[in-house]
């Protein structure tokens, strides 16, 4: 028998979607997306690693989302509990005015509304790179994909009547967000922002880190390219549009046992029938 899962069953669309590794080239959208709102960025400054080992932070988060997405209820229930424990102690004071925030505004990690902009920009990411850089997904498969993870938005502590009911929805709240004053840079984003674009690493990788510079721009909304400063043109966006319609043309035709991590496929093999 299939060992039980979170609700992500064989045949879902979150296995196919979130286990193409390509589109990681995400991640770092959805990071800068959730540090444009002041108040995540003050908590994530504050409370976590993230300025002194990044990077062994990203390894921890990215770890903690596989349990969460690919692995059985046990897994990743315990997955999000971990999370959960993590933010016990995320809450403090905003330090400076930012948007619509005034200085000594209070955040919590455990904010329904905060989860569900971090939960939201995960799930507007991923339904923007799997069309860009592997092929096109329709409109009901995306409308799946949305709610199979419902329940993991419910498992990180959102309320049922906080998550918006269809993609639709999901996608107003998500362009009201981004061209409303509630997204503002602060000196503690914009230093994270930096270590997400230019972690420490071995110089010999740093023309990586430059690539991952230039698909995060080209990723991120207008607004939040002025919230961090970050430079694009219509030259730049030609550039990558002609890189994404190659990737569409390659990608598909490439093994999934190179377009999928091998934890990835280790936790969805666990479930499939013996």
């Amino acid at each position: 028998m299939m060992t039980q899962s979170s609700g992500l069953v064989e045949g879902n669309v979150t296995w196919k979607v979130a286990s193409e590794t390509i589109i990681s080239l995400g991640t770092a959208r959805a990071v800068l997306m959730q540090l444009a709102h002041p108040l995540v960025a003050a908590g994530v400054y504050e409370h976590s690693r993230f300025m002194t080992d990044p990077i062994g932070r990203a390894l921890q988060t990215f770890q903690l989302e596989q349990f969460l997405m690919f692995g059985n209820s046990t897994q990743s229930h315990h997955a999000a509990r971990t999370i959960n424990r993590l933010h016990h102690h995320v809450h403090g004071t905003l330090k400076s005015n930012a948007g619509q925030y005034n200085v000594g505004t209070r955040y919590d990690a455990h904010d329904p509304a905060l989860l569900l902009w971090v939960f939201a920009t995960l799930v507007d990411t991923i339904l923007l790179t799997y069309p860009l850089f592997i092929q096109p997904l329709q409109e009901e498969a995306q409308e799946r994909y949305y709610q199979e993870n419902k329940q993991v938005a419910r498992m990180m502590g959102i309320p049922s009547h906080a998550i918006p009911e269809d993609l639709a929805q999901l996608r107003a709240y998500v362009h009201s967000m981004v061209y409303s004053e509630q997204l503002a840079a602060t000196p503690e984003s914009r230093e994270l922002a930096q270590a997400v674009l230019y972690p420490p690493i071995n110089d010999v990788l740093r023309p990586l880190m430059h690539l991952n510079q230039y698909v995060t721009s080209a990723l991120l909304p207008e607004p939040i390219r002025q919230i961090f400063d970050l430079p694009w043109s219509h030259k730049r966006q030609q550039l990558f549009d002609i890189s994404t319609a190659t990737l569409r043309t390659v990608v598909p035709h490439i093994p999934m046992t190179l377009r999928v991590l091998p934890m990835t496929r280790r936790l969805i093999n666990e479930q499939r029938p013996a």
